[in-house]
């Protein structure tokens, strides 16, 4: 039996040091990891819900370039041409530049509905370039769905296809990959005499899309009923084609529900026998197409979770070392050096429980400017939480910035569509209470086309920015301003009382859109075409009203552009 105090205090501060060592790296280490962990759910989900959007927006984008290539006057009037010789090579270099400007299409073709759905014009995207393919190598299309169902539909629609992968001749890039088609019937005299279709490789797209990834995050797609189109493992993409399913819920059964209740789910996975570290993982279904007819899809991201086990590993050995030394120490110098070294470790530990509440411990409880064992350790748990401290800061000001980049326009900095309806909900709701009328402007630019067509996509990017200082200066105090899509603004004007003060606005743009902005000595003015809609006489939902300032603006541009129309009042429209 050991008798002596001293010994006996040593031995249990000796002990106690241990322990206090153990605790104070346990609960670290779970404060931060848990910390970390929900700050990287956050930010993935955010950019889920990012990557989901600018998936939807690029299906939109290709979709608007079909319409266009089918109601261009080359493909109506091939068919009634006596030279269709000088239309094809008009339509084959159309093509090649539609080709050429996105690297996710690897075909385009124009498919006329006679001789059994015989391929008109087909232009492939091969390994030595962009190839026209000769008459002689032209194909019947007629039994493919999206030729036939594409011929049912009227002019100006779309047709989606489901995602696939592609087996058609031709194509060589595209062989045996994930594809979506998207087509547009081509009407003449009122009959739609052929269509125009486009096959989109959906590798390409994705990985147009992950470049702006952090590196490590893996994609994975699913159809409505989980089969995978897209996996980080290429042996589970399109198993179903081969005889073989794999499917989204199996490989995550936290996924189960998602498919019936359709709503996003965010969670951290716990290493497997494939992956040695934890991950968070985000999935989140998938609207896309047209809205008569959406698809569903199921976008999924999986990120490798922040560690901070160096860290701790580091933090660890330096307690082991200052336990043995104090361990040591105190069994030596008995009750005297264990009554010097209680405050202070009794300090430590109430700076650990602060910090592991999310407090910063206070700097007098730190014994930092000591020069042995307890100073060290003191220095060492000031830096790391230091360190945490700044990593937490850090993931807070990435949340931040993600969630500016959802809500705004990168090329302009102005609100984008989603923040303006959220604004315009907001103003509608001041207007309903303070009983006053609200002008939502819907603004068309008139030659944008021409400047990008001209002068190029630089170009069209800077005359955009120039137009959005001239809309922030123009707009009074607690107007908003947004960029909705391309070359289309939208203003939301607040406490209007008569016409007369949103026609003074409006003529205000008009004029100094066509005075300021410029691109050079020899190119023309900046006009637009706009259109005025007014709560609550034309409606009091900001979905309809956006929708009437889209039709009046179309009503101003049939008048001949470079003025405005109202949707329902019948007042002056020209710049005054």
């Amino acid at each position: 039996m050991i008798n002596s105090i001293s010994l006996r205090f040593g031995l249990w501060f000796a002990g106690f040091g241990i322990l206090a060592s153990v605790v104070t790296a346990a609960v670290s280490y779970h404060e931060s990891r848990g910390l970390l962990a929900e700050s990287a759910e956050r930010e993935l989900a955010t950019t889920t819900q990012i990557l989901t959007r600018e998936f939807s927006s690029s299906i939109d984008e290709i979709t608007k370039d079909v319409l266009f290539l089918s109601s261009i006057p080359q493909t109506a009037g091939y068919f009634e041409a006596d030279n269709k010789l000088v239309l094809s090579e008009q339509l084959k270099d159309i093509f090649k530049q539609k080709l050429s400007l996105n690297p996710s299409y690897f075909q385009v073709r124009f498919i006329g509905a006679d001789n059994f759905g015989r391929e008109l014009i087909r232009v492939d995207r091969l390994s030595d370039g962009l190839i026209a393919i000769p008459a002689a190598s032209l194909e019947e299309k007629a039994h493919y769905p999206y030729v036939f169902r594409t011929l049912r539909l009227n002019a100006g629609e779309s047709y989606l296809s489901d995602v696939d992968i592609h087996n058609e001749k031709g194509v060589e890039l595209g062989q045996h990959q994930p594809t979506l088609k998207i087509a547009s019937p081509v009407y003449v005299e009122g009959k739609a005499r052929g269509l125009v279709v486009v096959n989109v490789g959906l590798e390409s797209l994705f990985s147009q899309m992950q470049a702006d990834l952090p590196e490590g995050v893996a994609i994975y797609l699913a159809n409505q009923k989980g089969d995978y189109l897209v996996n980080p493992n290429p042996d589970k993409q399109f198993g179903f084609h081969f005889g073989h399913r794999y499917l989204m819920q199996r490989d995550f059964p936290q996924m189960e529900v998602l498919f019936n209740d359709l709503q996003p789910r965010t969670f951290v996975l716990d290493p497997s026998a494939v992956y040695k570290y934890e991950r968070a993982v985000s999935f989140t279904p998938l609207f896309y197409g047209p809205k008569s007819s959406p698809k569903m899809a199921v976008l999924g991201l999986a990120s490798p979770l922040p560690s901070l086990s160096h860290i701790m590993d580091s933090l660890a050995g330096s307690m082991i070392k200052v336990c043995l030394a104090l361990s040591l120490v105190g069994l030596l110098t008995s009750l005297l050096f264990a009554k010097v070294l209680s405050q202070p470790i009794r300090n430590m530990m109430i700076a650990v429980n602060s910090f592991s509440k999310g407090k910063l411990p206070g700097a007098q409880l730190l014994p930092s400017e000591r020069k042995d064992e307890i100073g060290l350790l003191a220095n060492t748990f000031k830096a790391m939480s230091r360190q945490i401290n700044k990593q937490i800061v850090e993931l807070k000001d990435n949340e931040i910035n993600l969630r500016h980049m959802a809500s705004h326009d990168s090329l302009t900095g102005l609100p984008n569509r989603s923040l303006f309806l959220e604004q315009l909900r907001g103003s509608i709701h001041r207007a309903q209470t303070e009983q006053n009328s609200l002008a939502v402007v819907f603004i068309d630019l008139d030659n944008f086309k021409q400047v990008n067509d001209n002068l190029g996509h630089e170009a069209g990017d800077l005359l955009l920015k120039q137009v959005a200082t001239v809309l922030r200066d123009s707009i009074r105090s607690g107007d908003s301003v947004a960029r909705f899509a391309g070359d289309e603004f939208m203003l939301a004007l607040e406490s209007i009382s008569e016409p007369e003060e949103a026609n003074d606005v409006v003529n205000t743009v008009l004029r100094r859109l066509a005075q300021e902005v410029s691109l050079g000595l020899h190119i023309q003015p900046v006009y637009a075409s706009v259109g005025i809609s007014m709560y609550p006489a034309d409606g009091n939902d900001p979905e309809l009203l956006v929708r009437n300032a889209d039709a009046a603006m179309y009503q101003a541009k049939s008048k001949g552009r470079n003025q405005f129309s109202y949707y329902a009042l019948d007042v002056p429209s020209a710049i005054g």
